[in-house]
């Protein structure tokens, strides 16, 4: 055999042994998953109950650490400066992240450039709810409503996040004036409409959905086109008003330059911790459904998603302080 052709074949099968076993190695010490929402809303849920299942798959401790705030800036910031060595993780909602960078412009780092995609969790819609004061129960009376009284607040769980935008897109196609109240997180929020501070809301399902079956809020739809199968008595906002489409996509990225055999790892985990029976009931009791993507096809997503919502933020007029 060529000498060279002899050295270059074991140089690639050591190459290929050291991913490997640096695969299997992977993790050697505890986890952080920065979750970029307060406690108690959709994204967080996920990520306790999918945290809960790496750490038994991996033999790690996944520690679950709570940084809300500026539109998900804030945790996407600290994770995107941490080493790049698979144990810093940020969990965020995948749209609110792709809307980030039409509306900050002088963030302190750079949003395609500083992360990097790991695994998608799960797609779930939002949902607008009002209080019982406000007297409408569904899109349709609101608009009626909102026209003869314009600047109903609306709260939502962060500016720039997707709950933001979603209001906004809603505000735009039914013609009508509502007007933002940003919150940092989406318990805030549904405190503040429990309390007839705000009028209405739009917050992750989980975040609502125990007093919308109290009675003590009303469900006026979920941003989606039709129902949910889990939600039926539910009406979606599409039935009145078209093209108000939104969703929760919560998924997890990492700095750039992480080792590939650790992405490859953990996107193989995530898969695993979707299917486990506790994610599952979550899921279903939340509307959600668990994606499984591979990095490369996460990243391409992130990627289309970004220019969509730039057109979302020029067409809302949206602007950040």
């Amino acid at each position: 055999m060529n000498t060279n052709l002899l050295t270059y074949s074991l140089t690639l099968a050591a190459s290929l042994f050291c991913a490997s076993a640096a695969a299997q190695t992977f993790p050697t010490k505890p986890i952080r998953l920065i979750v970029a929402f307060a406690p108690g809303g959709a994204t967080d849920t996920f990520a306790r109950i999918t945290a809960a299942e790496l750490t038994r798959a991996l033999g790690q401790q996944v520690v679950v650490e709570n940084r809300p705030g500026a539109g998900t800036t804030i945790a996407a910031e600290f994770v995107a400066k941490s080493s790049a060595d698979g144990y810093t993780l940020l969990l965020t909602d995948l749209s609110t992240h792709a809307i980030m960078p039409s509306l900050y412009h002088k963030l302190g780092f750079n949003h395609a450039r500083d992360l990097i995609a790991v695994a998608p969790v799960s797609v779930s819609p939002l949902i607008m709810a009002a209080h019982p004061s406000l007297g409408v129960k569904n899109a349709k009376e609101l608009i009626a409503l909102a026209k003869k009284n314009p600047g109903i607040t609306c709260g939502n769980s962060g500016a720039g996040t997707v709950t933001h935008l979603a209001a906004e897109k809603f505000r735009t196609r039914a013609g009508i004036d509502l007007t933002s109240v940003n919150y940092k997180g989406g318990t805030t929020s549904t405190v503040s409409l429990l309390t007839g501070e705000l009028s209405l809301i739009v917050n992750t399902i989980p975040a609502v959905l125990e007093h919308v079956k109290s009675k003590k809020l009303v469900a006026v739809g979920i941003t989606a086109d039709k129902r949910a199968a889990a939600l039926p008595d539910i009406p979606a906002l599409g039935e009145t008003v078209k093209g108000v489409d939104a969703a929760v996509i919560a998924g997890v990225l990492a700095p750039a330059n992480t080792p590939r055999a650790a992405i490859e790892r953990l996107n193989a985990e995530f898969a695993k911790a979707v299917d486990a029976p506790k994610a599952k009931e979550s899921f279903l009791v939340n509307a959600a459904e668990p994606l499984k993507q591979t990095p490369e096809v996460m990243q391409a997503a992130l990627e289309r998603d970004a220019k969509t919502w730039a057109e979302v933020v020029k067409v809302t007029g949206v602007k950040l302080n």
